[in-house]
């Protein structure tokens, strides 16, 4: 008994020396570079919703290199979930969206699959009220008939629900 708690400790202690000479190691390695692209990608953070990837395209824009902004934006705290929420709430500001269309938007921003999906389900909006404004955006620019309206609001990826709701109301 007492040779496995000797054993339990001598591995417990081996791997302790591990641990903290590997994160020192790693600590070692980070460069002015890397703190410097940590600032920017946090900046950049304070003032718009990014995904991961496009945050380190935006640092390495900034002349950072790929290594440099890849750390900046991997070590930024950012819950890219929540990044994909905030930005889909930005997009809900500016124009009118279907689910499926904002989930392709959020995609195209460079989010995972998974982050467009999560951001489109919790952005808090009503999509009903969404294909309102799709319909009054288009009866704005030039004229339809309700079934061709209808017609464009699937279109864009509402619902037939949701389509004949937005066009009736915006009609």
């Amino acid at each position: 008994m007492d040779s496995k708690k000797a054993m339990i400790t001598a591995l417990s202690t081996a791997l302790l020396s591990s641990l903290v000479l590997g994160s020192m190691a790693a600590s070692a390695s980070v460069t002015t570079g890397d703190r410097q692209a940590l600032v920017d990608a946090k900046e950049y953070l304070n003032t718009g919703a990014f995904s991961l990837a496009g945050l380190i395209g935006q640092v390495q824009f900034d002349g950072f290199t790929k290594a440099e902004a890849t750390y900046g934006a991997t070590n930024s705290g950012a819950n890219w979930n929540n990044e994909a929420v905030a930005d889909a709430k930005d997009y809900l500001n500016t124009g009118a969206f279907s689910f499926s269309g904002m989930v392709k938007q959020l995609n195209f921003d460079k989010f995972t699959p998974a982050q467009a999906t999560y951001g489109a389900t919790h952005c808090g909006a009503n999509w009903n009220a969404e294909a309102v404004k799709d319909a009054k955006q288009y009866l704005s620019i030039q004229s339809f008939s309700l079934s061709g309206l209808i017609g464009q609001l699937e279109f864009d990826g509402f619902s037939a629900s949701q389509a004949t709701y937005g066009a009736h109301k915006a009609y």
